[in-house]
């Protein structure tokens, strides 16, 4: 089956060359050109131990700094782990929440798409609708499933991204 929601993501290989450079202008003081949509996420492996620096784009939604990937380096973000992230040129500690449950999944995308439109979100969470219109929470779902999506909510370590169904109704 294939939905009618698309997801665009650079090349791997395009992502691996930029990465560095990325990194690079997001601890110096270039790092304001970037500071709106990107930042570093700094994850230890569960199993390894190896520390990871992952620059990943993100939606802000009141606070919590929400991510959308694929990559199979989230698996060690699953039991919600305290990480730090390199955002607005300054490396702070952040609590991070892995949601995988596709329909959970599709209602944070619902959340963030509701709260800064679905202009934004086609470019920022590089997703877009044959539909020409914003999806449904079941289009998402879909998508979700076909892209293997999940979302990463950053809360400061104080402030716990909130689980459970109210956490939808509290991010709109």
């Amino acid at each position: 089956m294939t939905s009618t929601i698309t997801h665009n993501v650079p090349p791997q290989r395009l992502i691996d060359l930029v990465n560095p450079l990325v990194r690079w202008a997001l601890e110096s003081p270039l790092h304001v050109a970037l500071d709106r949509a990107i930042l570093t996420l700094h994850v230890t492996g569960r199993a390894s131990g190896r520390r990871y620096d992952i620059p990943v784009g993100y939606v802000d939604i009141g606070g919590r700094l929400v991510v959308v990937t694929q990559h199979r380096w989230r698996v060690n973000l699953r039991d919600g782990p305290d990480v730090e992230v390199t955002h607005r040129g300054r490396r702070t500690p952040m609590h991070a929440e892995l949601e995988e449950e596709p329909a959970s999944v599709a209602r944070t995308l619902h959340a963030v798409i509701e709260s800064i439109g679905w202009r934004a979100a086609r470019s920022q969470l590089g997703l877009a609708s044959k539909a020409q219109r914003a999806p449904t929470v079941s289009e998402l779902e879909e998508a979700v499933r076909e892209y293997r999506l999940a979302t990463i909510t950053l809360t400061s370590p104080s402030r716990r991204a909130p689980t459970g169904p109210d956490r939808h109704e509290e991010q709109s």
